[in-house]
């Protein structure tokens, strides 16, 4: 405990005894501590107080004791946020600050106010009314008020908002321009949507200003809301945003069109291919690679919508040819080693070449390594230090935006992946990992779920499935105790949602199988999920992403990882040792598995010394899933450190 205090804070002691027993939830510790006289608006290293910290990590009754002590309601920190920016998802904190003299129109340097941070939650309803009440402005700070909560899902919060005199169409300064209308079919909110168009929202107001990386620009500029609802809409918005004028063949800076976009996804619909068509859609367009809605449909292999385009007239663009046939692996143990030693010298490559850290590289790559570890397979310790650090690092910086619920790059995804790579290797709770959960926890919608859609990215970042088991492990692996109540709460709403989604890829099936494990659901039916994941299981040993493609590591990997976290996959089992022998006798000779990828592109494209070209970053993901299989059929040893 002492080092996450030396680590937080500049103040006295006492002040920095209020920042533990505000995040213990020791309400007695604190009044304890005041009657001693400790500083109530001490400061921590970044200029936050007591009051924030209780605001952020801690309690309404700690926030009373603060408050009733002298604590000031509108203090600032190095950033300017003050306690109602960061408690701005939580109504009742927001109401107790507010009837405290809270400043309702307080605005950060990152131009965000309380209005913005408590839109991006749902429920955000009551807050945003308290809000709007004390005179917020819809249209302060970075002006996303509305963006935020077409984004948050809440709209009954975008009703009081637009009333107030909210943009339909604004765009904010997320660096990539999205719209209210853009996140609402994104969030497939039909009611929101509607709302939103009556309002005089544009149909094809496309993004712009897309974010520069190391290797150039993110390629998102020029999407259109039509684009963003073809993967993952339903056919009554895609009717509704054509109804409105939406261009049906408009084109993004990649050149895909919504046609494109609508069968590169694991929800595909034919019906909003029908729509589209109907609505003369070129089928053969192709994209800047050459690519036509025929080649995306083939990646997915959907007979049904291949059948469907074909008797349009669809023709392939871009020929595939796979590599060639992998030799296999002899035995678990140096096929482990292979992989691993390959994953670290790839993801060092892959920072140093992108300046960022990578879910299919660093994260993944963490997850392998821990694995490995604790079968004593030879792994290097210093650059998996290394490694940790740069992880470590750059969330270090992000505290204060995911404090205000600013979007990373990469949003929720890449919060979540990091603390499943953190886990892995035994990071020990800290503010980084505060500030990341309070964001995970910020970002859970009211069905229990963590949703981000619009962007198809199979398999990695594609499921709200996974999203959610994910939500709950690391809600998990680094709440803490000043919110248990609340993290138990969501941990519920999170298993209701589990049990009730029907699992239609095999991403599905092993995350659903995860998160009825780790949100502690019945036996029953977590053994039920077990069942299912394990039927999927082909005759090769192996088991392919979706009901239509063949056998892979990405996919067989997770299936029996999934089995044996869950405790009902041993690794003598029958189905276990099927996966494994697929594993070994599809793995290459320098260490890696092939998977194909199938997510349209938008990072600039590098080389990270991992195989496969435009395959190698899904590769890396898939051999890791691999190698974390694998490891447990490796008997223990003493680990040997290069």
């Amino acid at each position: 405990m002492r080092n996450w205090i030396a680590f937080l804070c500049l103040g006295p002691l006492a002040g920095a005894d209020l920042f533990s027993l505000v995040r213990q939830n020791d309400l007695a510790g604190i009044q304890a501590e005041l009657k001693k006289g400790a500083d109530v608006n001490a400061k921590d290293r970044r200029g936050a107080t007591p009051l924030m910290h209780a605001a952020a990590f801690g309690t309404l009754d700690a926030m009373k004791l603060l408050i009733d002590a002298g604590a000031s309601v509108n203090a600032r920190n190095a950033f300017d946020a003050t306690a109602l920016i960061w408690a701005a998802g939580d109504a009742a904190k927001v109401k107790l600050l507010l009837d405290s003299g809270a400043d309702v129109k307080a605005v950060t340097k990152q131009r965000r106010t309380a209005l913005i941070a408590a839109s991006v939650h749902d429920p955000a309803g009551e807050s945003v009314r308290l809000l709007l009440a004390k005179g917020a402005d819809p249209r302060g700070g970075d002006g996303s008020a509305a963006v935020m909560a077409s984004n948050g899902h809440d709209t009954a919060a975008m009703i009081a908002l637009l009333e107030k005199g909210a943009d339909p169409n604004a765009t904010g300064t997320d660096g990539f321009g999205f719209t209210p209308l853009m996140s609402a079919v994104s969030m497939n909110n039909p009611a929101a949507v509607k709302l939103i168009l009556a309002k005089g929202a544009k149909a094809d107001q496309a993004t712009s200003g897309s974010l520069m990386v190391k290797k150039g620009k993110i390629a998102l500029d020029k999407l259109t809301p039509l684009m963003l609802a073809a993967p993952y809409a339903s056919a009554e918005m895609v009717k509704a945003l054509l109804d409105a004028g939406a261009q049906v063949d408009a084109r993004d800076i990649r050149g895909m069109t919504p046609l494109m976009l609508a069968v590169a996804s694991e929800t595909q619909d034919v019906e909003v291919m029908k729509l589209l068509l109907a609505k003369g859609a070129d089928v053969n367009a192709k994209s800047d690679v050459g690519e036509t809605p025929l080649d995306w449909a083939r990646k997915f292999n959907n007979a049904a919508m291949i059948r469907a385009l074909e008797g349009a007239g669809a023709k392939p663009g871009v020929p595939y040819t796979a590599p060639a046939r992998a030799a296999g692996t002899a035995n678990a143990r140096t096929s482990v080693e292979k992989s691993v030693a390959l994953l670290q010298k790839a993801s060092t490559r892959f920072f140093l070449e992108s300046g960022c850290v990578g879910c299919h590289h660093q994260n993944f790559t963490a997850m392998a390594v821990a694995a490995a570890r604790s079968r004593g397979v030879p792994l290097d310790e210093a650059t998996a230090a290394e490694q940790l650090k740069v992880v470590r690092g750059q969330w270090n910086g992000a505290q204060e935006i995911l404090l205000q619920m600013i979007d990373p790059p990469g949003a929720f995804d890449t919060v979540v992946f990091s603390v499943l790579g953190m886990a892995a290797a035994r990071y020990p709770a800290d503010v980084i990992t505060d500030s990341m959960v309070h964001y995970i926890a910020g970002q859970q919608r009211a069905n229990g779920s963590w949703s981000l859609l619009g962007i198809s990215r199979a398999p990695l970042e594609e499921g709200n499935i996974q999203r959610t088991a994910l939500g709950v492990r690391a809600l998990q692996a680094y709440g803490w105790p000043g919110r248990k109540a609340e993290f138990d709460r969501r941990t519920a709403r999170a298993r209701a949602f589990l049990l009730a989604e029907t699992p239609k890829t095999t991403d599905d099936f092993a995350m659903r199988l995860l998160g009825l494990h780790w949100s502690g659901a019945d036996a029953a039916r977590i053994r039920d999920a077990a069942a299912k994941l394990r039927a999927l299981q082909r005759s090769d040993g192996g088991w392919g992403q979706n009901a239509n493609l063949a056998s892979d590591a990405y996919a067989t990997g997770e299936s029996l990882w999934a089995l044996h976290e869950s405790g009902l996959g041993k690794p003598r089992d029958a189905v276990y040792q099927r996966g494994v022998k697929f594993l070994l006798s599809t793995q290459y000779p320098d260490g890696s598995w092939y998977v194909r990828s199938r997510s349209p592109k938008f990072q600039p494209y590098f080389e990270s010394g991992f195989p496969f070209g435009h395959d190698q970053w899904i590769s890396a993901a898939g051999t890791a899933w691999a190698a974390m299989a694998l490891a447990p059929v490796v008997e223990s040893v003493t680990a040997a450190v290069r």
